[in-house]
């Protein structure tokens, strides 16, 4: 699968995973939690609450980030072990399945059941403290963000090496991660942000399963290698080659 593809869908499916429906609501009660402050009040403007607010969510990023490269790792090194073109299938048949949950004609009971690691933020531990919430927020399960979170699993597995997989799942993270860093430095607008989002929320939830439909369709005929190859063939895109 080409890289340069790979890691664009990444980092567009951690976006979406940030406006879900189980994460962009929470995202004020999460920096909230995270910092001590009520962030969506709006005499909470100062610099020096938007430094501590963004340092907070920076910790909390890079400790769920640790946790999916982790998983991309391992991802990789499970498809290089069973590299062959039943498992392509059987992925795309599985992302097709969570495409088809995401857009609400079928329901998968099982993704509708919450396994989180449990850690309550030590406020005495400062960043540390962060960090970890950020690692146990990784290990949640959830209907919205397990999917998608799946799907790039997946494709991880079916990466040349180990490395891309594990650059897969950083995008992932940065996409998911980039926007939290943001709105830690504009916490104070938060409130009126989610007003205007909270109404297209249903319509995020199911354009992400018809890309996931696609992504699915793509990785059963093997699309993404003749997209790939397609680029190459005009010059675009770029191969890190790890």
């Amino acid at each position: 699968m080409s890289t340069e593809i790979s890691i664009g869908l990444a980092f567009l499916a951690g976006l979406a995973s940030f406006l879900a429906p189980c994460v962009l609501p929470l995202v004020p009660a999460y920096l909230g939690y995270l910092s001590g402050y009520a962030v969506t009040k709006p005499d909470a403007r100062t610099s020096g609450q938007r430094f501590f607010v963004a340092a907070h969510a920076v910790a909390f990023v890079l400790g769920f980030t640790l946790v999916f490269v982790l998983l991309g790792t391992l991802a990789g090194s499970v498809g290089a072990l069973l590299r062959s073109s039943w498992l392509r299938f059987l992925g795309g048949l599985v992302i097709i399945i969570f495409g088809l949950n995401l857009i609400g004609l079928l329901r998968l009971p099982f993704l509708y059941q919450e396994a989180r690691l449990q850690w309550r933020g030590r406020p005495g531990w400062g960043l540390l403290s962060s960090l970890l919430v950020g690692m146990a927020f990784a290990a949640g399960w959830t209907p919205c963000i397990g999917p998608v979170l799946t799907t790039i699993l997946i494709l991880s597995a079916d990466q040349s090496t180990v490395g891309q997989a594990a650059l897969l799942l950083g995008g992932y993270a940065m996409g998911l991660g980039v926007p939290f860093i943001l709105a830690g430095l504009l916490f104070d607008r938060l409130g009126s942000f989610l007003q205007r989002m909270t109404r297209y929320l249903p319509v995020i939830e199911k354009a992400a399963g018809v890309i996931l439909l696609l992504v699915g369709g793509l990785l059963l005929t093997d699309g993404f290698s003749l997209i790939g190859h397609w680029l190459q063939q005009w010059g675009i895109g770029w191969d890190l080659g790890i």
